[in-house]
């Protein structure tokens, strides 16, 4: 619906209001002073009824129950309303409606009770067998030597005239906004239209300028604020048309820029302020740049030493080539450009990013991994070696050594085929979709937690360590049951054997309900052994990667756990979080989707 329409609706339905108050009030204050001028004339009435009573019982020898009675008759008759008079003890004696032996006992009526304490007593109550407003007035009677001696006076009268008179206190306010509604609207729609005309060409005026027509204007005179708007509104819509084109201009030659540079591009003036950025930029740098234009890039990204580079650029005279290391880590290569100034402009630097994070990363991996592999593999059969000619000289002339070289081999074997298991399952897990998934199963994930530390009671108790499992919470997900008994197996032998002898060992699972409304099963493997340094804690995923070198050869293991839990974890749309303090013990939390959640493009674990 239009405004203009509105404001005419609005004034109808805001005088209907009014009017319908105004027969709101005068309906209630009409109801208060007809019941209060109803109960004044029967307390009279009740009183000229008790004045005869007094009279006949002094005329006549004796006033019986049927004298009574029909005294009530006439009296109820002549004044329109109900008599009933009430012995002291509640006993109806006489009713001008009704027959007294018909009727219950009185006493417990509130007005009458009132009454017989020798008080005059109100009450106004809705009959329940008529349906309406009923008006009660009870007088106390004298004593005398009659029946009704001591007793009660009641009149009884209906209300109902009082609906009557409602319904023209409502009708009088309803017909006078009935008469004058036509009046209301008139004038309503001629002021609304008055004032709608020249805003019906300023919004002609805007929606052409919306629509591009930066040359519309309107034509609107007033000496009024809609004047001051159409004025201010012409001036803007000027100013605009001029901007514009300066805008239109700059952008050509930013666009040239931008579509030569495919990768991220920054560009910031003499004083470190940035003046143009693209998305690649912000999101190499992980940053927001949209909106910063103007602000120091040292204080957008606070790990971009823009300013350094420039100055080195500006010194060169010439482009530099820089590789920079970011947190996460992230690997940018940098070529710094300094622009030249042109007419006023001041110097500028052009800095083109790159990010090569996966590129030097794989080459850094590809390194890391060719020597841990060489030397986890160098070392046990060094060891395998050393202990087979140890062997061959104990069979001859030590046979009682034999078995403790023997053992020591197989041990050392033992952990070759740990090694080669580890490196299998996570080459595994490192294998891009093939298009052929694994059929992923409904599972408790604490059946799964259960059931793998029930695994390592022995070792447990070889180490006199305790621990618990906190598992009662159904925490149902949808994956692979042997990639995660692998998970969850990496998990606690890491605990076990990185807590000392007495040491406490907490497994727990429950759900949770992110701030997105997702719903994650969480598997926590709590520990209190030596936990890891703050700096360790980004490597520890790594393969081979060990932050006491010394120790874990002492404790045993691959080296691989953390990154078979990080795979799995990956490949189940979830993720790992360790939360450790050195000498306080370490905290890992790994959180799977739920079954009901959809666990999203995620690449079905491999088959173990």
């Amino acid at each position: 619906m239009r405004l203009r329409l509105k404001l005419p609706l609005a004034f109808a339905l805001t005088t209907l209001i009014l009017a319908a108050l105004v027969a709101l009030v005068a309906a209630i204050a009409l109801r208060s002073v007809y019941l209060d001028r109803l109960e004044d004339d029967m307390s009279l009435q009740a009183r000229q009824f008790a004045a005869v009573l007094r009279f006949e019982a002094s005329t006549q020898a004796g006033l019986g129950p049927a004298d009574l009675q029909v005294l009530a008759a006439e009296a109820g008759d002549a004044g329109g309303m109900r008599l009933t008079v009430v012995a002291r003890d509640g006993t109806v004696l006489a009713d001008s409606e009704a027959d007294p032996g018909t009727l219950d006992n009185h006493a417990d009526r509130p007005e009458v009770a009132r009454a017989l304490a020798g008080n005059e007593a109100r009450a106004r109550r809705e009959s329940a067998t008529l349906g309406r407003l009923e008006v009660y007035v009870a007088i106390p009677l004298p004593a005398a030597s009659t029946s009704w001696s001591s007793g009660v006076l009641r009149v009884a009268q209906s209300a109902g005239r009082i609906d009557a008179l409602l319904v023209a206190a409502w009708r009088v306010p309803l017909v006078v906004w009935a008469i004058m509604l036509l009046p209301i609207l008139l004038a309503s729609y001629f002021l609304t239209r008055s004032i709608f005309r020249p805003v019906e060409s300023l919004r002609q005026m805007t929606r052409r300028v919306a629509s591009g027509d930066l040359t519309a204007r309107n034509s609107v005179r007033r000496g009024d604020e809609l004047g001051e708007l159409a004025e201010a509104l012409n001036t803007m819509a000027s100013q605009l048309e001029a901007r514009v084109g300066q805008l239109a201009a700059e952008q050509d030659r930013s666009s040239r820029l931008w579509t030569a540079l495919s990768d991220g591009v920054i560009v910031v003036d003499a004083e470190g302020r940035l003046l143009r950025a693209n998305a690649a930029a912000g999101r190499i740098l992980g940053a927001r740049l949209e909106g910063e234009e103007g602000n120091p890039l040292v204080h957008v990204v606070r790990s971009f030493p823009g300013r350094a580079l420039a100055q080195k650029a500006t010194a060169a005279g010439m482009a530099v080539t820089e590789v920079l290391e970011l947190p996460g880590p992230k690997y940018v290569v940098i070529d710094v450009i300094p622009l030249e100034a042109v007419g006023a402009e001041q110097r500028q630097t052009l800095f083109v990013l790159r990010d090569e994070t996966v590129r030097l990363s794989t080459e850094r991996m590809r390194r890391d991994f060719a020597t841990n592999v060489s030397h986890e593999l160098k070392t046990p059969l060094a060891a395998l070696s050393l202990l087979a000619e140890t062997l061959k000289h104990a069979v001859r002339e030590d046979p009682s050594q034999a078995e403790v070289f023997a053992d020591r081999l197989s041990a050392e074997v033992r952990r070759l085929t740990e090694l080669a298991a580890d490196l299998l399952t996570l080459s595994r897990l490192e294998e891009p979709d093939t298009g052929v998934r694994a059929v992923l199963e409904r599972m408790d994930l604490g059946l799964v937690a259960e059931e793998t530390a029930a695994e390592f009671a022995t070792q447990v108790e070889a180490k006199s360590q305790e621990l618990s499992v906190d598992a009662d919470e159904p925490a149902e997900v949808l994956g692979d049951e042997q990639a995660l008994r692998t998970m969850a197996r990496n998990l606690l032998d890491n605990a076990v054997r990185y807590t000392g002898p007495g040491g406490h060992i907490a497994v727990a699972v429950h759900n949770e309900v992110d701030t997105r409304g997702r719903c994650w099963a969480l598997l926590t493997v709590r520990d209190n052994g030596a936990g890891i340094p703050q700096s360790e804690q980004q490597r520890i995923f790594e393969r081979f990667y060990r932050v006491d070198k010394a120790r874990s050869r002492e404790t045993g293991g691959t080296g691989l756990g953390l990154s078979i839990v990080r795979h799995v974890a990956d490949r189940h749309g979830g993720r790992v979080e360790v939360v450790s303090a050195v000498g306080v013990g370490s905290t890992f939390t790994v959180r799977i989707p739920r079954a009901e959640e959809d666990i999203g493009p995620t690449v079905a674990p491999a088959q173990f």
